[in-house]
């Protein structure tokens, strides 16, 4: 090589080597930012998730806790209706004690209502099922109706049915709890 050449790259061979190492730096911190991004834009799906799992947690315990409350309601009524089938009590007196002795506060199922609609909709439809069944047994248990001991089986029928739905309704909540 000629030396005025030689003598121009040797100039210039500080320059370039800077260069290089400017380029290098910069493509290291390039890499290293979208690498953090990503992980920074993963770490918030993932707490995002975990919020909402815990979410829809705590909402299936409240929906349990509401049901327990509205099918046990409906248990104690139809046991305080049976001596009024047998002729022992009246059916004014067996409703004032179903009143006197309810679980749920006001509200209490239309918040049960409102949870299956809005975290829950697979389930509403048995629900919806179970809700009937809740209405035949009640037919049994109002003030104006005849009172006579072959009703008794027939509402003892009816709450049995309500029961077999009942339980079937938990299973699902059950599995909802352990898909989470």
């Amino acid at each position: 090589m000629e030396p005025e050449v030689q003598s121009t790259v040797l100039n210039y061979t500080p320059l370039i080597t800077a260069s290089l190492g400017v380029l290098g730096t910069l493509l290291g911190v390039m890499v290293t930012s979208f690498v953090n991004h990503q992980r920074s834009k993963l770490e918030h799906k993932n707490t995002l998730e975990l919020k909402n799992i815990e979410f829809k947690r705590t909402k299936l315990e409240e929906l349990h806790l509401l049901f327990q409350k509205w099918e046990i309601d409906l248990q104690g009524m139809c046991l305080v209706f049976i001596p009024v089938y047998k002729g022992a009590n009246t059916a004014e007196n067996a409703m004032k004690l179903s009143t006197e002795n309810r679980l749920q506060e006001k509200g209490d199922f239309q918040k049960l209502q409102t949870i299956l609609q809005l975290h829950f909709p697979e389930l509403f439809e048995e629900f919806g099922n179970l809700i009937k069944l809740r209405d035949d047994v009640l037919d049994y248990c109002r003030e104006n109706r005849s009172f006579k001991r072959p009703k008794l089986d027939e509402l003892i029928k009816a709450q049995e049915a309500f029961d077999n739905k009942a339980k079937e309704l938990k299973v699902l909540m059950a599995q909802q709890a352990s898909e989470l």
